[in-house]
């Protein structure tokens, strides 16, 4: 809860608290001065001290061609990462909004692999058809 005299926390400073949160459970000593931390997460995301210590402090938050790396250094999903920075939001990150399920035609596959025989394309679909099964379905198919 904030007051008066205490306004809610920016975007930046959330981040901020995000990342060093992450950093701390991920063994990086960012909060001794000689602790080194700060400078190995730096070389481990390719950003520059001075940009981790400012991203840290929740002054900023990095250029977006650091995130992947970022969060491969603190050991996060990228995608969660960008939620918090603000970039993103939770629906747009949820596979399902970002990508609907397609229907793929084993026809059209075999045909992109360069079998153009109609004997050896039905081969392919029953193939991808019997790998597709859900493994229980085919499980009881053989010990029937």
């Amino acid at each position: 809860m904030t007051t008066e005299g205490d306004p809610a926390p920016t975007r930046v400073q959330k981040f901020g608290e995000y990342v060093s949160d992450a950093a701390r459970a991920a063994g990086y000593d960012i909060d001794s001065p000689r602790g080194g931390g700060k400078k190995a997460l730096a070389e481990k995301a390719g950003m520059s001290h001075a940009s981790v210590s400012r991203m840290l402090a929740g002054q900023t938050i990095p250029d977006p061609k650091f995130f992947e790396s970022l969060a491969d250094a603190l050991n996060l999903e990228v995608g969660r990462m960008l939620v918090e920075a603000g970039v993103l939001s939770e629906r747009a990150l949820s596979y399902e909004e970002l990508r609907p399920p397609q229907e793929i035609d084993p026809r059209e596959v075999a045909r992109s692999l360069g079998i153009t025989a109609p004997d050896k394309i039905e081969a392919f679909v029953a193939m991808a058809k019997a790998l597709a099964e859900p493994d229980e379905q085919h499980a009881s198919r053989r010990s029937a």
